[in-house]
């Protein structure tokens, strides 16, 4: 935890963003109260002082990411104390940069206008159209227009704590063509901070398992950091205000965080596109993991996936005698990705190397040590099937299970 003078100002940011009101994905007429991440911002903040070069910020689907960079971006320009900081914002979508959101504390933007205006346009760059020499190119812009602006403008001298964020950038590269690309980008970014000198950290947030890997092949030129989804109590609070909101009674918050583990991507699709209906939605997770398995057989040519998931219950049952895991049920370090499961983001890796924690983990058991499930429901979902050694499960068959495990 920071503490003295530093300390005050974080939590003066943490009490501004706790103040904000956000919209639940899925449902944007519906706005909720932005809870927790107090330990999340004090390290991401006491690293970014310290540091500087690449960063990769990954995690669950619907954890947080974005949100998280986008309040703490806008609240370092009413919390006195970040004069010493620069945060850039891209917003990327899935053929363009969507938003470039750019905070200068303690400046009148007026003075700065023309640098403001010059980091705004550069998202315009950007395109499906680029070579991947282009593309790079149009990345790295804006850290050497920073760069220079920090050199040359009496206003921004001392501006030694620079953040860039390159948010979702996986969900443009997934268009452009794949994520050999974010490798390159990334590589030539550390290079053009290291070539400039700059005081930049270069923060990419994605959070598909294939453009982890990439971005984590940069060994000493990158960090990376992890960030979950909510825990339990602010999980449970924002189900609670949204329910309040949608006038809707009776809903179990137990099961939901035992559903999705306070992912509030899920929580939004939940309300928004199945209205409240757990078992229908959680048809959907089932049939998320089944395609996974088939995905997995087709690409061997195995004949049916009854024998996907076999295969899968013999490897798990191996692993887990060999990690002292006991009975197998579906633990994530047991199944360790396999079977298509990290390709199709139903599993997420937690082994990267050099990897930082900015969330404590929950002990739950669809977390172990090196792997996780996305949401909870996939484990369970899965964990059904391999108890009954059969994929033709359905939403009781999976909350079955879930109240069988809380007894």
């Amino acid at each position: 935890m920071l503490t003295g003078i530093m300390g005050e100002v974080i939590g003066r940011l943490i009490d501004v963003m706790h103040g904000r009101l956000v919209p639940l994905e899925g449902v944007k007429s519906v706005m909720v109260h932005f809870r927790d991440r107090e330990g999340e911002v004090e390290r991401f903040y006491a690293d970014v002082r310290r540091l500087r070069g690449v960063v990769t910020l990954y995690g669950p689907r619907g954890a947080g990411k974005s949100t998280l960079m986008r309040l703490m971006g806008e609240g370092i320009r009413e919390v006195g104390g970040f004069e010493d900081t620069l945060f850039v914002r891209y917003s990327f979508a899935e053929v363009m940069i969507e938003e470039a959101h750019v905070s200068i504390p303690g400046v009148n933007e007026g003075s700065v206008r023309e640098v403001i205006n010059a980091l705004e346009d550069a998202a315009n760059g950007v395109s499906l159209n680029l070579s991947p020499f282009g593309l790079a190119g149009a990345l790295v812009k804006p850290i050497i227009l920073l760069s220079r602006a920090i050199r040359s403008r009496a206003e921004l001298r001392g501006r030694d704590n620079v953040v860039v964020v390159y948010d979702d950038v996986d969900k443009f590269l997934r268009r452009y063509g794949g994520y050999d690309v974010l490798e390159a980008i990334a590589n030539a970014t550390a290079d053009v901070i290291t070539e400039h000198d700059a005081p930049v950290n270069a923060v990419f947030t994605v959070s598909d398992q294939a453009a982890v890997a990439a971005a984590g092949r940069l060994g000493s030129k990158g960090r990376v950091y992890l960030l979950w989804n909510l825990p339990r109590g602010a999980f449970e609070d924002v189900v609670n205000e949204a329910a309040g909101i949608m006038n809707v009674g009776n809903v179990d918050t137990e099961l939901l965080w035992n559903l999705m583990g306070g992912n509030m991507r899920e929580l939004g699709i939940l309300a928004g596109n199945y209205n409240w209906d757990v078992k229908a939605w959680l048809q959907g997770v089932i049939m998320r993991v089944t395609a996974a398995l088939e995905g997995y057989g087709r690409v061997r040519e195995i004949k049916s996936i009854s024998e996907v998931l076999a295969r899968l219950i013999r490897k798990g049952k191996s692993a887990a005698d060999a990690y002292g895991l006991g009975e197998f049920v579906g633990q994530p370090d047991a199944v360790e990705g396999y079977f298509n499961l990290l390709e199709e983001n139903i599993m997420i890796y937690l082994g990267m190397p050099g990897c930082r924690y900015l969330s404590e983990l929950p002990r739950e058991p669809w977390v172990g040590g090196r792997f996780a499930y996305q949401i909870p429901a996939y484990y369970w979902a899965l964990r059904a099937m391999i108890e009954r050694g059969s994929v033709n499960v359905n939403s009781d068959d999976v909350i079955k299970v879930i109240n069988k495990s809380r007894n």
